[in-house]
């Protein structure tokens, strides 16, 4: 066998055992291991490798809603070691590094400011809490308060990781029910609704809508009033006018129920909604029109309207087949007198 062929086989030998992908990954694991993020890769590693019976963090303690005009916003991270040494507490947010404590570093509190409006407070923060300081822009506060955060905790000897997650929405509540203005208490048929929701100041603004007995109303009905001055405050109010012809459906058993409802877009920290309800009934000379059939059975004919007959002519009827009946009967009596 000539050396060329045997140097061939051998390069065949190598595809065969050490293919391309596995001669890439090898190279790669060599490179993260004499990186900066050789301590990270382990960390995840072994975050994998955490016994599912072991959670060391009870929970990661953040308001759902932060008030953005808040000077500071404060976060504890409770865990339970079990006996063992601490080794790191790691703040996250949004997955940028925020925070780093670990007792056998000097020095133990690192804070990372890579995270564009984000200040951390190192003399008031350690290895259970976060702290951060705002801003005097209560705009720079939405975005530098709001988020996902993560602490996670790691020990040493045994290496054991776990962490806790929280999220937290920057935004000002509203502190009262929208006001609903312009309701009457009784209405007719065919008249103008005309109604007007204001809701109680909030950043973001909220979101009006108008209900007629629980049905939301079309946005082509409604409008928002932008009459009013401006304010100097960072939450601000909406005003949203309603405007829409009664019809006989609205008024179920002679009620009309209107609901005016304030929601805040984009806030995942608050699931309610801001409502205020009132009712309006049928007016006195239209309550007959509340005891009709439905229209359903109102558009089936009975059997007088099948012949095509009114109340009025069958009414005629009867009295015409009752003085038919009384000649007939003086006739056949006549006759008979006679006869005897």
């Amino acid at each position: 066998m000539s050396k060329k062929h045997q140097q061939r086989q051998s390069r065949d030998s190598n595809r065969r055992y050490y293919p391309k992908e596995m001669q890439l990954l090898y190279l790669l694991l060599l490179a993260a291991a004499a990186s900066p993020l050789a301590d990270a890769s382990r960390h995840f590693l072994a975050r994998r490798n955490v016994p599912p019976e072991r959670n060391m963090v009870r929970g990661l303690r953040a308001p759902a809603v932060v008030d953005p005009r808040s000077p500071e916003l404060l976060l504890r991270c409770e865990y339970d070691l079990g006996g063992n040494e601490l080794y790191a507490v790691n703040w996250f947010r949004n997955e940028d590094v925020l925070f780093r404590y670990s007792p056998s570093l000097v020095p133990k509190a690192t804070a990372y400011p890579g995270v564009a409006d984000v200040n951390v407070s190192l003399e008031h923060s350690n290895a259970e809490q976060l702290l951060l300081i705002g801003h005097q822009d209560v705009q720079r506060n939405m975005k530098s308060y709001e988020g996902t955060y993560v602490c996670e905790v790691s020990t040493e000897r045994p290496f054991l990781t776990d962490y806790g997650v929280a999220n937290v929405s920057a935004a000002i509540l509203p502190k009262a029910n929208p006001v609903l203005e312009g309701l009457r208490h009784n209405y007719q048929v065919g008249e103008f609704l005309e109604l007007a929701c204001t809701s109680a100041p909030s950043l973001p603004p909220a979101e009006l809508s108008f209900y007629l007995n629980g049905r939301k109303m079309d946005k082509s009905r409604t409008r928002i009033d932008r009459s009013g001055s401006p304010s100097a405050d960072v939450a601000s109010s909406v005003r949203l006018v309603l405007s829409t012809k009664l019809e006989r459906q609205h008024f179920q058993a002679g009620t009309l129920r209107v609901a005016c409802v304030a929601h805040l877009p984009n806030v995942a920290g608050s699931s309610r909604d801001y409502r205020t309800e009132a009712m309006a009934t049928l007016a006195a000379r239209n309550q007959r029109l509340a005891q009709e059939l439905p229209p359903s059975l109102a558009a089936r004919p009975n059997s007088a309207a099948a012949a095509g007959l009114t109340i009025d002519s069958w009414g005629m009827f009867v009295l015409a087949a009752i003085w038919l009946i009384a000649e007939n009967t003086e006739i056949l009596f006549a006759s008979f007198l006679i006869r005897v």
